[in-house]
């Protein structure tokens, strides 16, 4: 972190290990408003209703830090949820899904959780079988950003 002329203090992200078997990531050069674009254009498309959008650098700047370009987006359906509540209503922590789009010097990084995983967990077949389902849409993006 170092002290900006401004008085905020800017953050440098670490890099992050790979393999983490609960997300996937991405890297595109595409520039960073196009992959947000890109991601509504495709969430649309699936029907899946954009729930919030959340700015984590205006909110770290309001606490006096500066961070490049972030988003999270906070998507689902309600015909998933049915699903899910009929399922097991533990899962409903897992609602909604987000994807996290991140700038830095070299790419736009897009991150996000992996479904099938996160529902397989509860060992319901039905949510496992959700969960390779709404992998689907994250698929769709990253063939969308590639």
């Amino acid at each position: 972190m170092s002290e900006e002329p401004s008085g905020l203090v800017e953050v440098n992200c670490a890099r992050p290990r790979d393999g983490h078997a609960f997300q996937r990531a991405i890297a595109t050069s595409s520039p960073f408003e196009t992959v947000i674009e890109t991601v509504r254009t495709v969430l649309r498309e699936a029907d899946i209703w954009i729930i919030h959008e959340i700015d984590p650098q205006m909110l770290l700047k309001c606490g006096g830090y500066i961070i490049a370009r972030t988003r999270q987006i906070l998507f689902f359906h309600p015909h998933y949820m049915v699903r899910l509540l009929g399922a097991d209503p533990a899962a409903l922590l897992e609602a909604p899904l987000k994807i996290v789009v991140m700038e830095d010097a070299d790419a736009v990084t897009v991150r996000w959780p992996a479904p099938a995983q996160l529902f397989d967990r509860y060992g319901h077949d039905e949510l496992a079988a959700l969960g390779r389902e709404l992998e689907l849409i994250y698929a769709a993006i990253a063939a969308r950003l590639t």
